[in-house]
């Protein structure tokens, strides 16, 4: 039996959606010290996990730790229609999951727990040799500007710069310089540059709205991950690069 209360519905909304782009169905870890869920695309080529510590909840009441498994499209039209500032209520009973949203005027709603395996992810051990700091909008308008013309982005970094742009036909190219608003730091121990689905990259957007900052870390020819931070709580994205003939 469990009894959690988000005080922003909105920030499990958008993790929903980022999290449903990638599975259908979803297990939520439901511990005394707060929830994670870890998701893998059907071509285990991007992989999610969310971590939501106890603490950023208004009430957290767990007794035991369980698996709650949840079908992400179901949540997503409960989540359709939030009103600004409304609260989520996520309550256990064995066979099944409540929720329910808002403060004064409440809807509830209620789903068979179904059994979702956990992915089983080995521990990553990638050395990034660009690591990079920017505002969460900044990136978030750049993918959006690739995303506009083209189904593949370069990310390239050099010693002072970091650069997204369009692969193929059409042009678009947003850069980042030392001193950009939008460039918090950038370590570059050697100059790199990959592709990547756009559309992949795309599946955070709606989580980047509810971070100020990301840390973006790749090489050439590897993985590019992504994280992001809601108060104590952390978002973990990682895509996999893809060959451009």
């Amino acid at each position: 039996m469990a009894r959690i209360v988000l005080p922003e519905a909105k920030i499990f909304k958008e993790i929903i959606g980022a999290v449903g782009k990638l599975a259908d169905e979803v297990a939520l870890n439901i511990t005394r010290e707060g929830i994670s869920i870890k998701a893998l695309d059907i071509d285990q080529s991007s992989y999610i996990e969310i971590v939501l510590p106890s603490d950023m909840f208004l009430e957290y009441t767990v007794e035991n730790e369980e698996v709650v498994g949840i079908s992400t499209s179901n949540i997503k039209k409960v989540l359709k229609h939030l009103r600004k500032g409304e609260n989520l209520t996520i309550e256990t009973s064995g066979e099944y999951v409540g929720f329910t949203v808002g403060t004064v005027t409440k809807r509830r709603y209620r789903f068979r727990n179904i059994d979702v395996a956990v992915p089983e992810i080995p521990e990553f051990n990638l050395d990034f040799k660009v690591t990079a700091q920017l505002t969460s909008s900044g990136v978030k308008k750049a993918i959006e500007d690739v995303e506009s013309v083209g189904s593949v982005i370069e990310v390239d970094a050099s010693s002072d710069t970091l650069v997204f742009r369009a692969v193929g036909s059409s042009r678009a190219e947003v850069r980042f310089t030392q001193g950009s608003p939008a460039l918090i730091s950038l370590e570059v121990r050697e100059p790199s540059k990959s592709t990547y689905d756009v559309v992949k990259l795309a599946t955070v957007l709606g989580v980047a709205e509810m971070s100020d900052m990301v840390t973006l870390g790749f090489s050439s020819k590897m993985p590019l991950k992504m994280e992001f931070h809601i108060g104590s709580g952390r978002i973990t994205y990682l895509t996999a690069p893809i060959e451009v003939g």
